[in-house]
């Protein structure tokens, strides 16, 4: 991707949070560039389009983290763990990507209106999935393994993702808080996903 596009999607990221993505506009979004229309129009071709590609990226980011870390041969568990805790440092590094992915949950999204949009909602949907199927795989082999206790998996693991994401409600990266804090979010919230888990 290039730094141009990268700016762009930042800056849209930044701006769908702090406005909302029905209220923040394509003018908007180039003010706070100090851009014109014309470099987004360049690589995004509406702002339906746009947000479908914040909405990609955040999942994106999250699906590298967490698959750098996913391993079979590690214990459910112990594997289980690592990827909690670099799902919610990614969730901190980015998160205005993953506050925008919160809007789309709780019913604020661009009309959408053509196909090349709903074409990139879809993927969008399709990369979720994609990434859910990390944590369900190791939850099925934990439950296999007798680890974890036997539950359904679609609801044990969304009840999990509520969980590690719960930081895009209440994290406020802008009252000075630190690494060790960001790491002590990370641990706290991986232990407790465990435990929940074995409950």
């Amino acid at each position: 991707m290039s730094a141009s596009k990268s700016e762009i999607l930042d800056a849209a990221a930044h701006c769908f949070m702090t406005m909302g993505a029905d209220s923040a506009s394509i003018d908007d979004i180039a003010a706070s560039l100090g851009s014109t229309k014309g470099r987004i129009y360049h690589h995004f071709p509406s702002k339906g389009a746009l947000l479908a590609a914040v909405q990609l990226r955040a999942a994106r980011f999250t699906y590298q983290a967490v698959s750098a870390v996913a391993d079979d041969a590690l214990p459910p568990q112990l594997c289980l763990e690592r990827m909690a805790r670099a799902h919610v440092m990614e969730v901190l590094r980015s998160l205005p990507y993953h506050k925008v992915i919160l809007q789309t949950y709780t019913g604020a999204r661009a009309k959408t209106s053509n196909a090349f949009e709903l074409g990139m909602q879809a993927q969008v949907r399709a990369e979720h999935r994609q990434y859910a199927e990390l944590f369900r795989d190791q939850i099925a082999r934990g439950i296999e393994a007798d680890i974890f206790p036997e539950r359904n998996l679609t609801v044990t693991v969304a009840g999990l993702m509520l969980m590690l994401n719960s930081p895009v409600f209440w994290y406020q990266p802008d009252r000075g808080a630190g690494q060790e804090f960001r790491n002590t979010i990370a641990d706290d919230l991986a232990e407790m996903a465990l435990a929940s888990l074995r409950a």
